[in-house]
């Protein structure tokens, strides 16, 4: 199976499983070995479907009160739960501190919630009556002169990262009542505040003693629902993150394939977009862009921008690797291939964000990344569980992602681009199997059964690579 083609199997999956494979010694096990693994020791197991986070909602949930409970700013919060539902998970919050502006607590937990909907505080011009400006319909660049957006409802001047792509008009809100049903008006300082596709606004729309809590989505992107006796999300494993379900609930889903995700407590986090320009590589030569229209220019600094976001995250993931590899006494070449790595994602970024910037005709980059309580994970057995997902898992499908881009880019300058890419997230791939490999051989008792376990929550787009490759692995160190 692992030599020859694979039904529906994404373009250069079959070449970079044999690259991998052929990279750890295991060709000659994978195209013609006569040992089969057990299932207990990954020996077998087809991948589970990817889950991506939604932030598209469905509509409030119906009923309810203010849960009770103090906010303050210590102690702890415990909600009594007196919903109905198959589960039994009964939120807590320790150490709840809340934005007067906002009314969202943050737990410790790594959590937030909304106990109310505030009146966003704006520095803005005086807000106008609904009835006597529009909303903003289609695209308005706003790039040279912010004030034509004052022509507009609650209009502002959005740049990257917000709902709306680019540098362009949009429409903001001072109250959830201004956003359509589903939607939370959040605050965003001297602007309106922006209307985002939530399924609750607030506590009040939860079954009485759970929370309107935040939910990390995909590759660091999430947004807020409604918790429930039945949330299992306190309790995801290091390769899933919590996801948003169809009906509004929340639970454990594979990690969406982001590249390398850099993951604390089961959450995907991205730094927020700056404006500043030393994190765009100035070597870069631009793409073309007179060719296209204000609209695509903005979609494409988007796309860009959120490339860069993950690419700047996957620096802190092998950041904290090389910490975790230290600690753990592994070989230098080990050590001496994620220091590269980490002069990788540094340049991926830089590359990415040069593209944004060009795009855009502004400065992008990168803000401060949050890496509290990043560096608590300290056990072998743990760590592997981190590097299937980030490496084996997200590093694979980026390599392929690239690949795929690659190919069907036009422009030179983004095809060559793709191309730098897709080489280094091979060779990061190629790292974090030849760790697994040398955690097996330390401890084939404690990281046989965590490999097993992730075996299906490959994502789709890395399961025809990954999980042979890993199932080699587990072979390999069962025939030794």
């Amino acid at each position: 199976m692992l030599c020859g083609a694979v039904m529906n199997a994404r373009p250069f999956s079959t070449s970079l499983r044999l690259s991998l494979l052929a990279s750890l010694g295991l060709l000659p096990l994978a195209c013609g070995g006569t040992f089969r693994g057990s299932e207990e020791d990954g020996g077998s197991g087809s991948g589970g479907t990817s889950s991506s986070g939604s932030d598209s909602g469905g509509t409030k949930a119906s009923g309810g009160t203010k849960a009770g409970g103090g906010v303050g700013s210590g102690g702890t919060v415990t909600s009594a739960g007196t919903g109905t539902g198959g589960g039994s998970y009964v939120p807590s919050c320790t150490s709840p501190v809340m934005d007067p502006a906002t009314g969202i607590v943050t737990c410790n937990e790594g959590y937030r919630y909304r106990t109310q909907d505030n009146r966003c505080v704006t520095t803005h011009a005086a807000a106008p009556l609904p009835d006597l400006k529009p909303r903003v319909s289609g695209y308005v660049d706003c790039t040279e002169d912010a004030t034509v957006c004052d022509q507009f409802l609650y209009g502002y001047c959005a740049e990257a990262g917000q709902p709306q792509p680019g540098r362009m008009c949009a429409t903001g809100c001072l109250q959830d009542s201004d956003c359509a049903e589903g939607g939370m008006c959040r605050c965003e300082g001297a602007t309106y505040g922006v209307c985002t596709a939530d399924t609750c606004g607030s506590d009040a729309d939860c079954t009485p003693g759970y929370h309107c809590a935040s939910y990390p989505g995909g590759c660091g992107f999430g947004s807020f629902a409604c918790q429930s006796p039945a949330d299992d999300c306190a309790n995801c494993e290091a390769f899933e993150t919590c996801q948003l379900q169809a009906d509004g609930s929340r639970s454990c889903e594979s990690t969406p394939v982001c590249g390398r995700p850099f993951l604390v407590e089961a959450e995907a986090r991205v730094a927020p977009i700056a404006a500043r320009a030393d994190w765009a590589d100035g070597r870069l030569a631009g793409p073309r862009i007179d060719h296209l229209t204000g609209t695509e220019r903005a979609a494409l600094a988007a796309h860009w921008t959120k490339l860069g976001q993950m690419e700047h995250a996957s620096i802190a993931a092998f950041a904290r690797f090389q910490l975790q590899l230290l600690a753990l006494g592994a070989p230098a070449d080990l050590v001496q291939a994620c220091n590269q790595a980490l002069v990788d994602e540094t340049t991926h970024t830089r590359l990415c964000f040069g593209l944004a910037s060009a795009y855009a005709g502004r400065a992008i980059g990168p803000g401060p990344l949050d890496v509290e309580h990043s560096l608590g994970v300290t056990v072998l057995a743990d760590i592997v569980d981190l590097v299937l997902a980030e490496g084996c898992f997200g590093e694979t499908s980026a390599a392929l992602d690239a690949l795929e881009a690659a190919q069907t880019a036009t422009d030179p300058v983004v095809r060559r681009t793709y191309e730098q890419i897709a080489a280094d997230e091979q060779r990061h791939a190629e790292l974090a199997f030849r760790f697994v490999r040398w955690a097996l051989e330390r401890d084939r008792a404690a990281v046989a059964p965590r490999i097993a376990r992730a075996l299906p929550h490959a994502p789709a787009g890395a399961r025809d690579v990954a999980v042979p490759c890993l199932q080699a692995l587990v072979q390999q160190r069962l025939a030794a």
